[in-house]
């Protein structure tokens, strides 16, 4: 009776594992991020209690938005100035949780901070704080 437990256990340990939401394998499901990282591809990215989500279009362009807990959607690229994904570009977030938004295309730089459950998107460079050292190599490379 014992073994048949054990059997049993392992089987819906094994086949809930497959059922998770978030795995790497699969583009369409989530991969959780930390600090100090950077988002180079299209995918579905959970930091704290947000979610970034970027996505790529058969054109090759590339729009990214930023969602809290319930997916209100907090910031958004905008769909008619899309960024090339064949251009350099990254999403990075520092050490103090702030979400960088950097291309080439458009030669901007920007930052999404997050205060509390709201956030404020940086778009005026006089007005951005101190660019992250890891993103200045990153935009000098």
């Amino acid at each position: 009776m014992g073994k048949i437990k054990i059997i049993i256990a392992l089987f819906l340990l094994i086949s809930c594992d497959n059922n998770s939401n978030f795995t790497r394998n699969n583009k369409n499901r989530g991969v959780f991020i930390k600090q100090n990282t950077f988002i180079n591809s299209p995918g579905r990215y959970y930091f704290r209690d947000l979610t970034i989500i970027v996505k790529e279009f058969k054109d090759d362009t590339i729009v990214y938005g930023v969602f809290d807990y319930y997916n209100n959607l907090l910031y958004q690229r905008n769909i008619n100035t899309p960024i090339s994904s064949h251009m350099k570009w990254t999403i990075y977030i520092d050490n103090q949780g702030q979400i960088w938004f950097y291309n080439v295309d458009y030669q901007e730089t920007n930052v999404f901070i997050i205060e509390e459950k709201k956030g404020t998107f940086i778009k005026d460079k006089n007005k951005l704080p101190s660019i992250p050292i890891e993103l200045s190599r990153f935009i000098k490379e």
